[in-house]
């Protein structure tokens, strides 16, 4: 795996993770991460790829591990104006960095979490740059809902400031997610994650997490989760673009599968090559689940399908 910088037009040096073992690659995963975590949590997914023959590439968004870290600045903060769209597009330049280095390979943009948002996003304003699109645990909330938790967010970031890490959103947003695994004996709050107990722990403990968003992101991320929303928008994504939804029917995030097969449905009644796939048992991190080979097994099939 090489770890490398690369410079955004704001001048932002974004820590990028390129996992390039592979003798004849046949495709290059853009892998975006999701809310409060870090690029080499998928350091064992990045070698299972390499080992099928896929490049794996992708980065610590802005308020996020050590692109954090590098700039000194507080954890789940983007910036303080426009930061959804510095994100995604943070991830063109990393794009153009696969699409010059790599070329003629396909890329398929993978967005877990809050990166399915942002990759939505991305699809949405760049779908030309991309092979296809994996959407793996998302969501899907009401204009009305989003205008809700976004206007709280923007009164407190005008009392308090962007860089304020705002606990009461958090736990009306977040913190909620465990409520279904909260009477579980020694419950961790990270229940929700996964089954796999060490995973939950690391997470939970390991400092490059981030922890409670800034309320300036938490403006940030309900304009984005709007924004993927609408359908307008989504008519933007060229109408070839190959579209695969992956989830957990036990992830609360995507309300334990009805949002995601929101999503599909919308996807199709627009005329979209989309195909979805539910995980029985499965929870939020879908990657880090026993059955995390099965789910390999499905995407390197998608991917092979649309080379």
């Amino acid at each position: 795996m090489r770890e490398f910088s690369l410079r955004m037009i704001d001048g932002t040096e974004l820590q990028v993770y390129e996992w390039s073992e592979v003798k004849d690659p046949i495709a290059i995963v853009q892998l975006v991460h999701g809310a409060s975590e870090y690029m080499l949590r998928y350091d064992d997914f990045a070698k299972r790829m390499n080992a099928k023959g896929i490049v794996v590439v992708g980065d610590d968004h802005r308020g996020h591990g050590k692109t954090a870290q590098l700039h000194h600045l507080p954890f789940g903060f983007f910036a303080n104006h426009h930061g959804w769209d510095k994100i995604v597009n943070d991830e063109k330049l990393v794009n153009d960095y696969i699409q010059k280095k790599y070329q003629n390979l396909p890329i398929f943009m993978l967005g877990h979490s809050m990166g399915s948002f942002m990759a939505r996003t991305y699809a949405i304003k760049y779908s030309e740059t991309i092979n296809g699109l994996i959407v793996m645990g998302t969501g899907e909330h009401s204009t009305l809902a989003c205008n809700s938790l976004g206007t709280i967010a923007r009164i407190d970031q005008l009392i308090f400031g962007p860089k304020r890490q705002d606990k009461l959103i958090w736990k009306t947003t977040f913190a909620p997610l465990n409520k279904a695994y909260a009477k579980i004996g020694n419950a961790n709050g990270n229940e929700w994650l996964t089954r796999d107990v060490d995973i939950q722990l690391e997470f939970k403990n390991n400092p490059l997490n981030a922890g409670c968003f800034t309320t300036s992101a938490f403006k940030d991320l309900t304009d984005g989760m709007k924004f993927v929303a609408q359908k307008k928008h989504i008519k933007l994504m060229r109408q070839d673009l190959p579209i695969f939804l992956v989830a957990g029917d036990r992830d609360p995030v995507g309300n334990y599968g009805k949002m995601v097969e929101k999503v599909q449905s919308k996807f199709i009644s627009l005329g979209y090559k989309s195909k979805i796939k539910i995980y029985p048992n499965l929870r939020h991190e879908i990657l880090n689940e026993p059955e995390k080979l099965e789910v390999d097994r499905d995407l390197v099939e998608f991917i092979n399908q649309n080379l």
